[in-house]
């Protein structure tokens, strides 16, 4: 009786397992395919990132790349953004990529590159939850503010000596035409003694500036100072755009030489020759009216070792203060200022060799002379014929720089 019961007992045992082993196994079945259907999203999910990873950085190239050549047109500008996006794998129509590059202007008024790319990724485990693909999207915007800029130039005697006059009047010209007549406004400084406004920054400037710029010629003295003085008075003295970059680029082939301020206890010029000589070169009245096509002449202290006060090195050290003062005046109204030099770095007299920390000073490079104000770059031309690379190197990082 008792084997009985027991065996009656143990049936039911059995019974009762065999017919929850049925619910187990299709329990079991349905989670496994959870568990695939999970295991394989994450698998395709984690290809279909470093998809979405690589598409990222092919757009933000691209529209950054469209964005830096906006102002060679908008065709030009497509070039750029195409060549680059293929470059980093993405071309339209190519494995089920769609690719687009379209040009805009935003309300802040500023010319705006989008780029955007989509791409079918196959995925596999996923099949088993229904899907077949995954589309990856990605898109980017640049925006090209535009730039109100101030080009500085130095027609110093020493250009012409140089025989590095042409040169420049070549490469500064090629500087101007890699800004838009439209979206950007440029405006030409020049200074020898003293310097004088050939174009008041504004719009359509090729013209009139490439113009000006002929009809310059190479004379006189290195008023660094006074060259910079007028760059920030257009920059002040005009309704610049809000949204706009605001920028100076300056050019000198030597040391500053002569300054503007009160000699004698008037307002006046003085200058000291391009070369040590232990003596000054004078002092010019009438600052405003002194002639830019020719050498000033002196109204006193002609080779006096001492002019009111002034030493020929005195007089070369305030040069350089003046253009200090002036560039921090500039960055302190939140300007860019960019320097350009030519020279020989080993010519026999120290004079004639360009200073290129006083040019780093005047750039604020990586911050040297004040770590809040804008900081620019310094650019140096070691011969003439290398002047024109030069100003094309500094249009196309200035500009790429506003891409980013």
């Amino acid at each position: 009786m008792q084997h009985r019961t027991g065996s009656t007992a143990w049936r039911r045992i059995q019974a009762r397992f065999s017919g929850e082993s049925g619910a187990v196994a299709v329990f079991v079945a349905v989670s496994l395919v959870g568990i695939i259907g999970i295991g394989g999203l994450a698998i395709d999910l984690g290809r279909s990132y470093v998809v979405k990873a690589r598409l990222s950085r092919a757009v933000d190239a691209a529209a950054l790349a469209g964005a830096s050549a906006v102002r060679l047109g908008e065709a030009t500008a497509r070039q750029h953004g195409t060549a680059v996006a293929a470059l980093n794998g993405i071309r339209d129509g190519v494995d089920g990529v769609d690719f687009t590059l379209e040009f805009d202007t935003n309300a802040e008024g500023e010319h705006t590159v989008s780029a955007s790319a989509e791409r079918p990724v196959p995925v596999t485990l996923m099949r088993i939850l229904g899907w077949e693909e995954l589309d990856i999207a990605a898109a980017a915007v640049a925006a090209v503010p535009p730039v109100d800029l101030v080009l500085v130039l130095d027609q110093s005697g020493s250009l012409s000596t140089q025989n590095a006059w042409d040169d420049l009047q070549t490469a500064a010209k090629s500087f101007v035409d890699y800004f838009d007549d439209v979206i950007d406004q440029l405006g030409l400084v020049h200074f020898q003694v003293r310097a004088e406004d050939s174009f008041e920054i504004d719009q359509f400037f090729k013209t009139p500036i490439g113009s000006a710029i002929d009809n310059m010629n190479s004379v006189g003295d290195t008023n660094t100072g006074e060259g910079l003085r007028l760059a920030l008075e257009q920059m002040q003295a005009h309704n610049l755009r809000d949204k706009s970059v605001k920028v100076v680029v300056f050019f000198t082939d030597g040391r500053p030489t002569a300054f503007r301020g009160m000699i004698g206890g008037e307002d006046r010029m003085i200058a000291v020759s391009t070369v040590i000589r232990g003596t000054v070169r004078g002092y010019m009245d009438d600052p405003d009216d002194l002639s830019m096509n020719s050498l000033a002449s002196p109204d006193g202290c002609a080779g006096a070792a001492d002019c009111f006060g002034w030493s020929e090195s005195e007089v070369r050290e305030e040069g350089r203060q003046k253009g200090i003062a002036m560039a921090d005046a500039i960055r302190d109204q939140g300007i860019l200022l960019y320097t350009i030099a030519l020279g020989n770095p080993y010519a026999s007299d120290p004079i004639l060799q360009p200073d290129l920390d006083y040019l780093e000073l005047l750039a604020n490079v990586d911050g040297v002379a004040d770590g809040n104000q804008p900081r620019g770059r310094s650019y140096f031309a070691p011969s003439a014929s290398e002047l024109e690379g030069v100003f094309d190197q500094v249009a196309k990082d200035l500009l790429v720089r506003l891409a980013q």
